[in-house]
């Protein structure tokens, strides 16, 4: 049956698959990579009266496409598009075909780096989600004056892990050029403060990365190396179960939900689990939340993806949703039920209040305590003093609490306790996503994890906390 419907597999989560057929591939490539530059360019003749800027660009997608002992494909969906779109890579991207596949233990980071830096003329990055370009930036960052040396020489460092065979590989794509070493090293040694992609990749026109939702904090941070004036694309809303949705306009954080890519149902979230009803495209609220339900074109019949979208308005009669919150991704105690669009909030409003910048951030309920209390995790840009956190953690209870009332009402009542601020460690989130692709999930599919609900997690996270003396703090 699947090689008569022509179905490759994809990998979900950690790790499992799931069969996606040729019909859906080709909706993808449609609403993805050649939905993004027809948005690109129709700025730029809004904008300028000329189409949008040509040339080479990055992407941070690791494509490792194996085999199944059948010989049917399988591994990320964003790989087996770029599988499929191989004969163009040349074309469009830094990196050539032989080594966007790697194999054996390869930096990725280090290789698409050193590929994009010799680059002076590239026009767009682009990644799956905002993350792999802030952590790619971040490795810049980190890492610039081995970065120069190996551009100025022509090498390859030592220092990183690479196989033999990308080695070699990356080896026929270099040249010595001192030239751009030390245009690259004069903007480096200024500083990142003021933004650094415009002065090493004058003519980038273009970001492309799935930036809202639970990506925004990466967004702000991407905004910091870009700078105001080149603009973003969220690119989509999507999951590997089905494409929905795709951004019309550059900087969109609404993306017009796709007709013809499945079929879909609606369930208001004010009757998930009181009512069977569900409501079709024709029949939505605007502003009202719905849990989705897709039919796709690879056999999933009335599938619960468990998220919820909030319809913000129509393109010409087609509904624009905006992701909220997956149901699953809840913090509650006592049934005050915090989710993310609310965590994302009070995180946002208590840095703008308090001028502390957060990479990231997570939230536990502690049921073992007593009485139960939330302890909200946060990767600050810079270092907090310690005898600033007792304000931090008071500001932040605050926000929260008016965020949702409920936890707001539970606290002054005392059936929740106060809320812990722990400090985590500078680069905390990037160590996850480095653990998670260890583990086998592909990086391109790393969500930020807003809500730790395994054992895991917690070990992880709470075992990089900044070497305060809490007890003391608290």
């Amino acid at each position: 049956y699947l090689y008569r419907s022509k179905f490759s597999l994809t990998i979900i989560g950690v790790p499992k698959y799931i069969p996606v057929s040729m019909d859906e591939l080709k909706k993808l490539i449609k609403y993805s990579a050649e939905m993004a530059f027809g948005v690109a360019d129709e700025y730029y003749r809004n904008t300028t009266g000329k189409g949008v800027p040509t040339g080479i660009g990055l992407n941070t997608i690791e494509m490792n496409v194996q085999k199944t002992n059948a010989g049917m494909g399988k591994g990320p969906i964003s790989g087996t598009l770029m599988k499929i779109m191989g004969r163009y890579v040349p074309a469009l991207l830094t990196m050539p075909w032989e080594i966007i596949c790697p194999d054996g233990n390869t930096d990725m980071k280090y290789v698409n780096a050193l590929l994009s830096l010799a680059r002076r003329d590239l026009v767009f990055m682009d990644s799956v989600f905002m993350t792999g370009l802030v952590d790619l930036m971040d490795y810049i960052r980190d890492n610039y004056k081995m970065l120069c040396n190996d551009i100025c020489h022509g090498t390859i460092s030592e220092d990183v892990e690479i196989s033999e065979s990308m080695r070699k590989a990356l080896a026929s794509q270099l040249k010595p050029d001192k030239a751009r070493a030390k245009e690259l090293m004069r903007e480096f040694r200024e500083g990142f403060d003021d933004p650094i992609i415009p002065r090493i990749w004058p003519k980038m026109s273009w970001v492309g990365g799935i930036g809202t939702g639970g990506f925004y904090s990466y967004t702000k941070k991407m905004r910091k190396y870009c700078g105001k004036t080149i603009p973003f694309n969220n690119l989509c809303y999507a999951a590997s179960e089905c494409f929905m949705a795709v951004a019309r306009h550059m900087g969109d954080e609404s993306f017009v939900l796709i007709p013809d890519s499945g079929f879909y149902e609606f369930i208001p979230v004010r009757e998930v689990g009181k009512s069977s009803k569900t409501y079709n495209i024709n029949e939505l609220e605007i502003g009202e939340d719905y849990e989705i339900i897709v039919t796709n074109l690879s056999g999933f019949y009335r599938y619960r993806l468990r998220d919820v979208v909030r319809v913000t308005g129509y393109y010409n009669e087609t509904p624009l949703i905006r992701f909220v919150y997956r149901q699953n991704q809840l913090a509650s105690i006592a049934g005050e039920k915090t989710n993310e669009e609310t965590l994302r909030w009070a995180v946002e409003h208590f840095s703008l209040e308090t001028g502390v910048g957060i990479t990231d951030y997570s939230v536990y309920a502690d049921t073992e305590s007593s009485p139960g209390h939330y302890v909200l995790l946060i990767e600050p840009y810079s270092k907090v003093k310690k005898k600033d956190i007792p304000n931090l953690q008071m500001v932040m209870e605050r926000t929260i609490a008016f965020a949702n009332p409920s936890y707001g009402t539970m606290l002054k009542s005392g059936i929740l306790g106060g809320l812990e601020l722990v400090i985590l460690q500078q680069q905390t989130y990037q160590l996850y996503r480095e653990m998670m692709a260890m583990k086998g999930v592909s990086p391109n599919q790393i969500k930020p994890v807003h809500v730790i609900d395994t054992p895991f997690q917690k070990n992880f996270f709470f075992n990089l906390k900044e070497n305060y003396d809490y007890e003391d703090i608290l």
